[in-house]
């Protein structure tokens, strides 16, 4: 109690002074400190040290001027997760017309369930492929369903995969086990795998039995029914249900954790509300303790610290809050830090499925993630340029503030793989800008070097020029956007009051 009142403390002798001023360098190194500090363990979803990033984030918004917004007039909306980790499996294959056996190898095909226990017996096995799914085209109801993880649409990968798995379970697949389609790929899948992976809790987004299956075993199964694996995975625009005269009895136990995390959300009052609201967002949460002990080096580091992922965005957010929530703006100005985006998006998903706006009047996200790597804070990479509505917009800040718009399209390959996406998904106008992605360069020694790791803390190499910037240009995108005299916009109906 007596760190979050220094805290509270902090941050009320910060604010009258600094929404005045221009951010610098200093301001976002303050916040970046301690969110990165290994106080907060690396800040981990459910663990002591989510406590202590919500409480600081709600703490600066609440010293800033926000008022709360998440459930019940909090600064919190709870996000109910579920982690699930692999612990024993057992599954035969048999031809439906022989009863032969067709044997695995154990060490490539990983099974988990959505319950601690499963246990089932002559499951038919098909292949799903990716056309359509409709009328003549065999059921998946009790089945299981072998489906593989890259789309024809490269392009589309995090996503596609995604929506046709989804797709299945609701159409009554007892199953659905992932095909890799690269045997070298397989041993680093199956540690990911091996890990765990966590969900937004809600058993509709889950097979039965779930699992992953390597490309030598997969065209194993495939052989004993005379089809080709290379040719099923080559066609699957054209191929959807493929019966593969299998069936399969299977045993399974796993590991299922429930947990409450949290998202932290506050709101600047517009005197206009009806004109639309603007929403500003970045992930809090990282990786925790993410090394197991060595006892052979009891003080070497365990804890990803994401000093640069994403301590920096959060700062970022903070510190643009303190220089709006001291103006009149006629539209609402929403700030939103979201958990669980390492996991795969999923606070972001959780706020639009029970967000405390109406998104059709949101009229504009900008996502802060990943900002501290430049030390030039005149160019800009506008990762949903070409995408949204607000382009003209955007590039007239731009202009206003003497930065220089990245034209390369580079880091685009980015963009479905951090919380924006989750609102283009909806046609919701969304972007993540930053000088950091516009050098490719120094983004690529980053995620080959730091990322996602115990180094990625305050040290030295942290650059902060390009933040400061970026900073500063949020702000100036507040101002505009959330101004009918700047930015008309249209009228929209329906807001949520908090």
């Amino acid at each position: 109690m007596r760190f979050i009142a220094l805290l509270i403390l902090c941050g009320l002798a910060f604010s009258g002074v600094a929404s005045a001023q221009p951010i610098g360098e200093a301001d976002l190194l303050r916040h970046i400190e301690i969110l990165a500090s290994d106080a907060f363990e690396g800040r981990e979803p459910g663990t002591d040290g989510e406590n202590k990033a919500v409480n600081y984030i709600a703490t600066q918004w609440s010293a800033a001027g926000l008022r709360p917004a998440g459930e019940n007039g909090s600064w919190y909306a709870p996000v109910p997760l579920v982690e699930r980790r692999p612990e024993s499996h057992r599954i035969y294959f048999f031809s439906s017309a022989s009863g032969k056996v067709v044997r695995t190898v154990e060490d490539e095909l990983l099974l988990w369930s959505r319950s601690p226990s499963f246990r089932a017996s002559n499951i038919p096995v098909v292949f799903a492929g990716y056309a359509l799914s409709g009328k003549g085209q065999p059921s998946v109801a009790g089945k299981l369903v072998l489906l593989p993880r890259t789309p024809p649409d490269t392009d589309d990968a995090f996503t596609g995969f995604g929506k046709r798995k989804l797709q299945l379970i609701r159409d009554g697949a007892v199953g659905v086990i992932t095909v890799l389609d690269d045997q070298d790929r397989w041993p680093r899948f199956r540690r990911y795998f091996e890990r765990g992976a966590t969900s937004l809790a809600s058993e509709q987004n889950h097979a039965e039995l779930e699992g992953v299956i390597s490309f030598d075993q997969f065209e194993k199964l495939v052989r004993q029914s005379g089809l080709q694996a290379k040719t099923l995975l080559g066609d699957r625009d054209a191929l959807s249900i493929v019966d593969l005269g299998l069936n399969a009895e299977s045993k399974v136990e796993t590991q299922v954790r429930s947990y409450l995390s949290h998202n932290v959300i506050g709101k600047i009052p517009g005197i206009n509300p009806k004109r639309g609201a603007l929403l500003f967002m970045g992930h809090w949460d990282h990786f925790g303790i993410c090394r197991v002990e060595d006892p052979l080096n009891p003080g070497k580091d365990r804890i990803c610290n994401g000093a640069v992922d994403n301590a920096s965005g959060i700062s970022l957010l903070i510190e643009t809050a303190k220089r709006l929530s001291n103006e009149q703006h006629d539209r609402d100005i929403y700030f939103l830090a979201t958990t669980a985006e390492e996991k795969g998006l999923l606070g972001a998903r959780a706020f639009v499925e029970n967000p405390p706006v109406n998104l059709d009047t949101l009229i504009g996200v900008f996502n802060a993630d990943t900002v501290a790597l430049s030390d030039n804070g005149q160019k800009i990479a506008v990762i949903g340029l070409g995408e949204n509505g607000l382009d003209r917009d955007i590039e007239i800040v731009a202009a206003q503030e003497g930065r220089e718009i990245d034209r390369s399209g580079n880091a685009d390959v980015y963009s479905k793989r951090q919380d924006g996406y989750i609102f283009l998904e909806r046609n919701i106008p969304a972007y993540m800008i930053t000088s950091a992605f516009a050098d490719e360069e120094r983004v690529k020694a980053f995620i080959n070097g730091p990322y996602h790791d115990v180094s990625d803390e305050v040290n030295d190499s942290l650059e902060l020029t390009g933040a400061a910037a970026d900073a500063n240009f949020y702000v100036a995108l507040g101002r505009y956007l959330s101004s009918t005299g700047t930015y008309p916009g249209k009228a929209t109906s329906g807001v949520a009051d908090n």
